[in-house]
Parts: C-alpha cells; sequence; structure tokens
C-alpha cells in the first residue's frame, strides 16, 4: 500500500507538505500542489482518513435520528443533510429511533460520531432528556415548534402554518373545514391549535366531527383516505379539508373523487409540506411549502459551527414557510 512518505519522495517534497495538499490546509505553492497531485495520482494513493480522524481525534461521521424514515418530509430533509454532510466531507448514518427501539439509542450515542441531528426529536424526547446534555457531543435539532430549549435548532411553527393554511380557506369562501391530522384533548398540539385558532378568529363553529384525528406517525396517505372516506359515507357535510401533511391531502383526494364529487368544484383541499407528492396528484395540491432541504443543510451546518467552535453560531434559525397555490382549492 502506497504511504504518504512515497508520495512525497516522488513530489520532492516532505510529508507534512503533502498532508496540507491532502486536507487542504495551509498554503502551499501552486507548482508544488500540481506535483504533488500528479505524484497522487501516478502512484493511485489513497489517503487513510480512519488513521487521520483518530489523529486529529476527529471521526469527520454524524449521525441523524428519525423515527419516521419512511414519511417523505423527512426523507427530503434528510437528502439535504448529506448533501451537506458531504460536501463539507463528512460521512453520514441514519437511524429509525423510535419507542419500541430505544435499546438502540445507547449503540448509536457511543458510536464513532463527532456530532448527531434529531429529526421530530419529541417522540425521542420521551426516551432521553437531551436538555440536559446526555449526549457529550454536539446536538442540533429540528422542531416543529417554537423551542425555548438552550438546544441549538432549526424550527418551522407549526402552529403559524396551520393557521396560515385555514386562513386561506376561509378567505376563499369556505366554513365548514375539515380538520386531518393528530389531534389529542390532552396534548398540545400546535397544528390543532392553529386550525383552532382561525376558526374561532372567524367566530366559525368547530363541529365534533370536523376533528379527525390520526395517530402519531401515522398521517400516510391510506389514513388521509380511510378518515374522510368514513365522513363521506355519513354524510357529514364540509367544504374544505385542511390536512397536516400531504400525505394525508393526497388521501383525502382519493377519497373524495371515488365518492364521485369533485376537488375542488365540491370540496377542497389544502396540505402541508409541499412534498414531490403534491406536484403529481390530480389535481395538484395546494399546499404550505416548508423547505425541507435548505433546512437540513442548515442542521449540518448548525452542528458543524458546534464541532468547529464557531463563535458566531445561530442556535435558533426559524425556516421560512410560503403558500404554494396549485389547482386543490376552490375560491368561491
Amino acid at each position: 500500500m502506497v504511504t504518504r512518505r512515497e508520495v512525497a519522495e516522488q513530489a520532492g517534497v516532505s510529508p507534512s507538505t503533502v498532508s496540507r495538499v491532502i486536507n487542504n490546509n495551509g498554503y502551499v505553492a501552486e507548482d508544488v500542489r500540481k506535483r504533488i497531485e500528479a505524484a497522487i495520482a501516478e502512484l493511485n494513493y489513497i489517503p487513510n482518513r480512519a488513521a487521520q480522524n483518530l489523529r486529529m481525534k476527529s471521526y469527520k461521521q454524524i449521525a441523524c435520528l428519525t423515527p419516521s424514515i419512511s414519511n417523505p418530509f423527512y426523507s427530503e430533509m434528510f437528502a439535504g443533510i448529506e448533501e451537506m454532510a458531504l460536501e463539507k466531507g463528512y460521512s453520514l448514518s441514519l437511524y429509525n429511533i423510535t419507542k419500541e427501539r430505544r435499546n438502540y439509542l445507547r449503540q448509536v450515542v457511543e458510536g464513532p460520531y463527532d456530532g448527531m441531528i434529531l429529526l421530530a426529536p419529541y417522540e425521542l424526547s420521551s426516551i432521553m432528556d437531551f436538555n440536559k446534555g446526555v449526549l457529550k457531543m454536539p446536538l442540533s435539532v429540528y422542531w416543529d415548534r417554537p423551542e425555548k430549549a438552550d438546544i441549538p435548532h432549526v424550527f418551522v411553527d407549526m402552529e403559524k402554518v396551520m393557521r396560515q393554511s385555514v386562513e386561506y380557506l376561509i378567505e376563499s369562501g369556505h366554513k365548514e373545514i375539515i380538520y386531518l391530522g393528530h389531534y389529542d384533548e390532552n396534548q398540545a398540539n400546535p397544528r390543532y391549535k392553529g386550525y383552532e385558532d382561525a376558526m374561532k378568529a372567524h367566530d366559525l363553529p368547530i363541529k365534533e366531527y370536523y376533528k379527525n384525528s390520526i395517530g402519531t406517525y401515522e398521517d400516510k396517505l391510506t389514513m388521509g383516505y380511510d378518515a374522510i372516506k368514513v365522513l363521506l359515507g355519513n354524510g357529514q357535510p364540509f367544504t374544505a379539508v385542511a390536512a397536516t401533511n400531504d400525505s394525508l391531502a393526497a388521501g383525502a383526494i382519493r377519497a373524495i373523487i371515488e365518492s364521485g364529487k369533485k376537488v375542488p368544484d365540491d370540496i377542497s383541499v389544502i396540505g402541508v409540506d409541499n412534498i414531490e407528492l403534491a406536484k403529481i396528484v390530480t389535481p395538484t395540491l395546494t399546499t404550505m411549502n416548508i423547505p425541507k432541504i435548505e433546512i437540513g443543510r442548515l442542521l449540518v451546518k448548525q452542528l458543524l459551527d458546534q464541532i468547529h467552535n464557531e463563535k458566531k453560531m445561530e442556535r435558533n434559525i426559524e425556516g421560512e414557510v410560503t403558500l404554494i397555490e396549485r389547482e386543490s382549492v376552490k375560491k368561491n
């Protein structure tokens, strides 16, 4: 196996100069750099990154934890995380951790990682109190609400997002609006709170059948389809559906069309997230765009700022959400 010293001899420089070129760390004259790069190519030298990292007390690896690996929302966010991590020279490991799989968490925490990114931490915080710094490593978190915790994080205010979503339906002339998403009377939920605030602000009643609860991390196409299918089968009137994500909204559209009604002529549907599916369903889905890839990149930057002890690191970053108008909402 070719060594760094052999590359140095081939290029007529010291091994430390070769190290500066490989690590892109420190000044090296352009003609010297070209000689070293030519020697690396000629000798087919491959740096031993593991040995480098041990010397530098760095693994150049990041762990990412999520309780919902199949959710397109987190898949797209992970794409941004992976993109940014690779750009910065870090490898990435993805773990699906839930309450039922809590035994795996310690294996991850004790693994060879420089830092960790958490997606949907409310599920994970039931397993471990991250505020107490138990991970003993840099941490960056995605929250779906403003968070007072001292943990560096990127967040989207889902209460505000849902309020804007329902406000758009109301401004479009709708009054009988179904809430389709997780709902628990005994637990604070920013999505339902946003829906409730918008309805109350316009003095619109919230009938009991308007509140359609979907289980935690069960917000999938089939659940949206089943919930709206039941409402339509019972003949309960409504003119719009405010879904808490696009998968539920797409399932609702399918149920409405299958029942013989039209979207949006008979019933309008709005979603949240703007995943790829929103652009290809028929009709295309009006939704609230959450910049998932950008949030993923911000999470990595925030984490690396901690790893590299950047003093200007932003500890609290809000993702900007915008309305995407497509075909699924009728303006009366």
